[in-house]
């Protein structure tokens, strides 16, 4: 009778545990499905939006709570790519898109502009980009401006600061690209940047 006991007990224990490790496996795949997700209908609503903004002339948040807007679109024509410029430079809007960097966030002001985005996702593709290379960047009010690649560089942010290197041009419109470096690392942080400028084409 004991023996019959015990094994019922020994047989719950494994059915329990058993159940833990598929609700943990679960977990897990609901975790690693979410990530994708979350950004394809993030990409979604930024296009939307975009579109909104372009149709109407007034801003729309992607959703509700969001702290930036869509502001201009970058085409990379070579390379046939897109993306969505939003509004902030900010850790939380860096993780939806490439963002326009303040005060450098006006298109086709006196001011450069100075995109920003993450090397290991929207702009991981910058390592693709060549010399002269022809940038199309689009605002909401249907202008477009063409701009080709003029210079490529790294730069030490701890040595320079990327602001001094924008603010030494300051009195021509370049469109000026900004990613971590190097790409392809697990590292993070990292004091390096991956600069690309493009000047104006008449």
């Amino acid at each position: 009778m004991n023996v019959i006991k015990v094994t019922k007990r020994k047989k719950i224990k494994k059915n329990k545990f058993a159940i833990l490790l598929l609700l943990v496996g679960l977990a897990l795949c609901a975790q690693a499905w979410w990530m994708p997700t979350k950004a394809w209908l993030a990409e979604i609503l930024i296009q939307r939006s975009w579109h909104h903004f372009v149709q109407t002339g007034q801003a729309m948040k992607p959703w509700p709570w969001a702290d930036t807007h869509a502001i201009a679109s970058l085409n990379f024509a070579r390379l046939q790519r897109e993306i969505i410029v939003l509004d902030g430079g900010d850790p939380s809007t860096l993780a939806f898109s490439a963002g326009a960097v303040a005060p450098f966030n006006q298109p086709f002001s006196y001011l450069p502009f100075v995109v920003a985005g993450h090397r290991d996702s929207h702009f991981s593709f910058l390592t693709e980009v060549d010399m002269n290379d022809v940038i199309s960047l689009t605002d909401a009010n249907g202008h477009i401006q063409l701009y080709q690649v003029d210079n490529i560089e790294i730069i030490d942010s701890q040595k320079q600061k990327l602001t001094s290197a924008e603010a030494s041009t300051e009195s021509n419109s370049e469109l000026i690209l900004i990613t971590c470096y190097p790409f392809n690392t697990i590292a993070a942080g990292g004091s390096l940047r991956y600069v690309i400028r493009a000047k104006p084409l008449a």
